[in-house]
């Protein structure tokens, strides 16, 4: 993978999609050393999470994000139509899905990208318990199949919640992250009118994410 380490300043979280949470998990840790928490569950939406930090190179000293791991919840019944959150039912291994940003002007973006008639979907209120038993309360843009598979990134606003990279979570280096795509000057033309016009895009046969994880027992390339 080239070197390419712009890391969008709005970036807020990267998801891994797994088809089974604990073997999706377990294949982290040993690509990396690193053993990523529970999160918490979806609650009627059939997937739970686990997280870790993520420390992005070019960012300045102790700013995180994350990234999510997400897959069914053996606790739950899956959805009656077998559909999960961000098209998880579609994984098959461990997956880099989709990413989601923080624009500071959330209702403004998303009134920008209806201007442009950027698909989106729509605007969803969700909320999970965390493991430590606290409330997480948030809204995002959501649509499946994802946008560009996954490409264009989701809009998230935390309100009053705890972001989760504020957490103590066990981390990794993120050393590189671009999008791919087949139009790169109008991939890059929408994530300029998200919020992530800093985003590296570069030209690549379908859409798709790149991304370049280091903890202390390895590499993890997507």
């Amino acid at each position: 993978m080239d070197t390419l380490n712009t890391i969008p300043a709005e970036l807020d979280h990267l998801i891994i999609t797994v088809p089974d949470l604990e073997a999706g998990v377990a294949a982290v840790e040993e690509a990396t050393g690193v053993r990523a928490v529970p999160g918490g569950s979806h609650p009627g939406r059939g997937t739970a999470n686990f997280l870790l930090g993520l420390a992005p190179t070019g960012w300045p000293e102790g700013a995180h994000t994350y990234l999510e791991i997400l897959g069914p919840d053996p606790q739950q019944e899956k959805p009656a139509d077998g559909t999960l959150p961000l098209d998880a039912h579609l994984a098959t291994e461990p997956t880099l899905q989709t990413w989601a940003i923080h624009p500071p002007a959330f209702l403004a973006k998303v009134a920008a990208a209806n201007t442009a008639g950027i698909d989106f979907g729509e605007v969803q209120d969700m909320a999970r318990d965390t493991a430590e038993g606290d409330r997480l309360e948030w809204r995002l843009t959501t649509r499946s199949p994802l946008p560009h598979e996954g490409a264009q990134p989701f809009l998230i606003d935390w309100g009053e919640s705890v972001h989760p990279a504020e957490a103590a979570l066990p981390t990794l280096e993120l050393l590189e992250f671009h999008v791919e795509s087949p139009e790169p000057e109008a991939a890059q033309q929408v994530l300029e009118v998200l919020g992530a016009g800093d985003t590296t895009v570069v030209e690549g046969s379908d859409c798709r994410l790149r991304a370049r994880l280091r903890g202390p027992g390895g590499i993890l390339d997507f």
